[in-house]
């Protein structure tokens, strides 16, 4: 053991070394690497949270700035409080990131608070407005100057002294309100959601290695890495967990720089600076905004083990298991050397234990060296090919026992051999011819084997003489292969049993049938793999074909599947049934083809008899070969009578001569016919006409073989067409001469009438009309469908929804054009059929008469707009609209400034020449959507469709300014024309357009009054 130890320890230590220091060395570069780039995602990381949380604060003063000028401009009217309400609720509306909008007089007292709500702004009554001047925010707010904001320090929201819960954050930022004397009338506070900022802190860090924080200069958690250690300072827990507390080596740090970074015991600390200090008040000029209590401090924290790359527990136990597997070699190696002198020594031994094996072998055991020359032959060489070894010994085996025509082959596979130790013989068994003593050639099965004896290669062989068992071999094979042919021959499912159900022999159809494959059912019962009920039949009859000797045919259901079984007996020598062959196929399908085709040519006889036709067949000749018994009902004559005879037997002398040469053309070349007409004589003598398609048929050889086809009596049809045609020379006659144009249909809608005005109408000729769809020729595109479907009815019933009553659409003209319409429609029937009358006259004046008459009722004729009357009515659909759905509305009247001056300087053709100027403007400034309208003079009324007072406003000041903006050339003179507008907004007590005019009149009269060219709202 200790010699064995001894060499392990010599050969593996310097591998472990090795190993030792390549892992430190490659571990140590890819941790500070990993180290590095965490550094630099974490930087990034609170540089874009300071960056953004700068901007927003920013943002949000120039909100306080609004609020503080709002409240200013309204202290000079009447209803201030209101005013002030009204705008602070619409702001907090849309400003949804403040909860709390206040105004306090300059004691600090609360005036006007606006707090939102789940269910919108809510405006605080007067009774419980607070006193907030003891607040520090309140009181540093005092000291900003104009346009100055204040923001406090990031704390939770306070209410009636305490602390709001479930906790607020809170922002709060506040402007002093200067009315325009330079007083300073008290200021606005804005309470910010703070949570926003919070979550925008979480969300930028997302789910990356460092977790978010937010301190104060003081080290107290604003967003800590536990919720319960946040805002401790407020809540008196001081002595609790703070920034400085839990990373103090980190702390010393951030108290002495504005950003950088920190490896502490627990991990990286990266950290930055607001530019925005708390406590600290924004100036609109540059000064110094040192905060009273310091900045915010934005910090990330990767965990200490968070900095080393993820994968280090994977490499150090890879590392363990190289040890463990190098180990493992070195240790194997060592003693595969100190086992190698054993076997040395043994060696010896085996040698002399295998020549002893290799005398009293029944095998044949031959050895050569590398270049052929045999060193061994045993007595059973000797007996298998007649040579004795001294005879053999020294000569090349191939040259002894190998055949002329391989002996090339095994000469260069030899060569290989003597290279490499390898051939295609080296290690497996085949089958070859050798040469015996005398020149005679046996079959053997040859192994060998290759071996290196003092750096050279040798071989030995295996010989087994093979001339009984191949003819062995011979007749199983040919008794396997008749076997199998008979298994699996059939398409069917096959098996070949014992008397007891075992199967032998299985096909792969029968095995799929079985659940199974061949090769997994051999040796299985069939009769456990079937139904209980199918298994009893099946021994039943395996027990009747066993007793009898004589094969069984039969049919069995087994669900839905028809089962054909075929039972044959397989008899051994002595005569007794020792297998039972067993075929099954599956008939289902043959059997339902079989009940189908009886089906359908049951169905086949019905229909041909229900739609009034009679099948027939002929063959090459003519003669018919087949004919359905309801011929009877068409020509009297029976399907019997008929067998053997050709048509042309049964027509008139008259048409004989025409039919021959037309049935000449169709044997000389078979075609396909359809619907061909003719007159034939019945067996009572009468006249009736048939009309017939057919197809030909061929035989299996592709020899044609005669026709196949179908004919039905047309005789009414016939008369009704020619009775059809008849009345139609009489209708044409009354229609040439109408102005209308004419048209008249069959029940398919095909036109069969067209007189000479609907050619004129439509642009076809009689010709080009006479045949075809009337929808798919002249009605418009919109409409043909909608047509088509009216017309399903028609020929049953003669009826319609357009049958009887005039109707106006748009017909289309040959050239593509499509023109208004009026048409009235008859229908009458004429045998068995319907058919329609249509009158129709081309509408094209009458409709541009009353469109010019809307116009006229509607518009203004003077400015193209909507006149007083229009206006009012579509105000009034817009304004149910509106109430329905509670959608905003707003109304303006604009008024031209000094338009009787226009009138008395100009002359009236100016005047209407700035009316036209005006509504040419406010048609460009407005949107589709909006309504214009001259209500009298130089009024104008303006409807705004989903449009508040502010948007109205806008919309008003806009188009005030575009007409101020343009100006009107008379002559060498430049006319500046301006407006005033009065703007009223649909409310509750303003909710009918007649009251909205009203109230936006009486702000025009204001506009009017305070100086003209500008906007008032009511």
């Amino acid at each position: 053991m200790t010699q064995k130890i001894k060499a392990f320890t010599k050969l593996f230590l310097p591998f472990a070394i090795g190993i030792l220091l390549i892992a430190a060395w490659f571990l140590s570069s890819r941790n500070t690497v990993h180290k590095t780039l965490v550094l630099q995602r974490q930087e990034l990381l609170v540089d874009l949270i300071s960056t953004t949380l700068d901007r927003d604060l920013k943002t949000h003063t120039s909100d306080a700035q609004f609020l503080a000028r709002l409240v200013a401009q309204h202290f000079d009217e009447k209803e201030t409080i209101e005013h002030i309400e009204d705008a602070f609720s619409d702001f907090i509306r849309t400003h949804r990131l403040y909860f709390i909008l206040r105004f306090l007089d300059e004691t600090g007292t609360e005036q006007i608070r606006v707090d939102r709500s789940f269910a919108g702004p809510v405006v605080s009554p007067s009774s419980i407005l607070q006193q907030k001047g003891n607040r520090y925010y309140v009181r540093d707010t005092m000291q900003a100057g104009e346009d100055d904001v204040y923001i406090s320090d990031f704390d939770l929201n306070i209410e009636h002294g305490k602390i709001e819960t479930p906790f607020r954050p809170t922002l709060r930022f506040g402007c002093p309100v200067i009315d325009a004397n330079g007083r300073k009338r008290g200021i606005v506070i804005m309470n910010f959601e703070g949570d926003s900022l919070l979550n925008q802190i979480r969300m930028q860090a997302g789910n990356r290695e460092g977790k978010p924080m937010l301190c104060t200069s003081d080290g107290y958690w604003i967003l800590g890495l536990n919720s319960a250690d946040e805002w401790g300072h407020l809540l008196n827990k001081t002595d609790g967990p703070s920034m400085s507390r839990q990373f103090p080596e980190a702390w010393q740090t951030i108290t002495n720089q504005d950003q950088g970074h920190v490896i502490t015991p627990k991990g990286l600390v990266t950290f930055a600076s607001t530019q925005i200090n708390p406590r600290s008040i924004i100036s609109k000029t540059p000064v110094s905004q040192e905060a009273v209590n310091g900045g915010w401090k934005i910090m990330t924290w990767v965990p200490r083990q968070d900095l080393n790359v993820p994968w280090i527990n994977l490499f150090i136990m890879l590392t363990i298991l190289t040890f463990f597997l190098v180990g493992l070699g070195c240790w194997y190696h060592s003693q595969n050397k100190i086992i190698q002198a054993e076997v040395k020594a043994n060696l010896r031994e085996n040698e002399e234990r295998t020549m002893a094996i290799s005398q009293s072998s029944h095998d044949a055991i031959a050895m050569i060296d590398g270049v052929g020359t045999i060193i061994h032959w045993n007595p059973a060489a000797e007996k298998l090919f007649g040579y004795e070894a001294h005879e053999v010994m020294g000569s090349n085996l191939h040259t002894l026992l190998a055949p002329l025509k391989m002996r090339h082959i095994a000469e260069k596979g030899l060569e290989e051999f003597r290279r490499t130790g390898t051939g295609k013989l080296i290690g497996k068994v085949i089958q070859l011819e050798a040469l015996a003593k005398g020149g005679i050639t046996i079959p053997v099965e040859l192994a060998v084997a290759a071996f290196d004896f003092k750096g050279k290669w040798h071989a030995v062989g295996t010989i087994r003489d093979m001339t009984q068992r191949l003819r062995d071999e011979q007749k199983l094979k040919r008794s396997e292969e008749t076997s199998r042919a008979l298994i699996n021959a059939p398409a069917d499912s096959a098996m070949l049993l014992k008397p007891n159900g075992t199967i032998v022999a299985i096909n792969k159809v029968g095995a799929q049938e079985l659940g199974g494959t061949p090769q997994n059912l051999i040796g299985k019962s069939a009769f456990n793999l079937l139904s209980p009920d199918f298994s009893e039949t099946h021994k039943d009859k395996i027990i009747k074909v066993r007793e009898s000797g004589s094969p069984l045919n039969f049919e069995e259901s087994q669900g839905n599947r028809k089962l054909h079984i075929n039972v044959y007996p397989v008899k051994a020598a002595d005569g007794v049934v020792d297998r039972i062959a067993l075929f099954t196929r599956d008939v289902t399908e043959q059997r339902l083809a079989e009940a189908a085709l009886m089906q359908s040519e049951q169905r086949f006889r019905d229909v041909s008899e229900a739609v009034g036709e009679f099948i027939w067949e002929t063959n090459k000749h003519g003669e018919f070969s087949f004919i359905t018994d309801d011929v009877s009902l068409v020509l009297g004559y029976s399907s019997g009578e008929l067998l053997g005879h050709m048509v042309q037997e049964f027509l008139p002398q008259e048409d004989l001569e025409d039919f021959k040469f037309w049935r000449r053309g169709l044997y000389e070349k078979p075609e396909q016919f359809s619907n061909i007409e003719a007159r034939l004589i019945t067996k009572q003598g009468g006249m009736i006409w048939l009309q017939a398609s057919g197809t030909p048929y061929y035989d299996t050889a592709g020899e044609f073989s005669g026709f196949r086809g179908a004919a039905m009596n047309v005789t009414d049809r016939k008369e009704a067409e020619q009775a059809i045609k008849a009345s139609e020379r009489k209708l044409r006659a009354l229609a040439e001469s109408a102005y209308d144009a004419i048209i008249m249909i069959d029940n398919q809608g095909h036109i069969s009438f067209w007189n000479d005005a609907a050619e004129r109408l439509f642009g076809y000729t009689e010709r080009e009309a006479i045949g075809r769809d009337v929808h798919d020729l002249i009605a418009s595109p919109d409409e043909r469908e909608k047509s088509k479907k009216g017309m399903r009815g028609f020929p049953l019933t003669g009826k319609g929804p357009a049958i009887g009553i005039v109707t106006e659409h748009m017909g289309l003209h040959k050239d593509g054009l499509q023109f208004p319409v009026e048409r009235s429609i008859s229908s009458f029937r004429l045998g068995e059929s319907w058919y329609a009358v249509a009158t129709i006259r081309d509408i094209t004046e009458q409709k541009a008469t009353e469109a010019k008459l809307r116009q006229l009722a509607t518009t203004d004729g003077l400015t193209g707009l909507n006149n007083r009357r229009r206006f009012m009515e579509l105000s009034e659909q817009e304004l149910s609209h509106a109430i329905r759905y509670r959608r905003p509305l707003s109304i303006f009247m604009l008024d031209i400034d000094h338009f009787k001056r226009i009138n008395d300087d100009y002359g009236h053709d100016v005047g209407d020449k700035v009316l036209r100027f005006m509504a040419d403007i406010s048609e460009t400034a407005l949107r589709n959507a909006d309504i214009l309208g001259r209500l009298g003079g130089e009024e104008f009324g303006v409807l705004l469709p989903e449009t508040d007072e502010n948007a109205a406003m806008d919309v008003a000041e806009r188009l005030r300014h575009a007409i101020e903006e343009n100006s009107i050339q008379e002559g060498e003179e430049v006319l500046n024309v301006t407006v005033s507008i009065g703007v009223s907004t649909l409310s509750s007590g303003l909710n009918t357009i007649k009251s909205l005019l009203k109230q936006a009149d009486k702000a025009l009269y204001e506009a009017k009054e305070s100086g003209r060219n500008r906007v008032v709202k009511a």
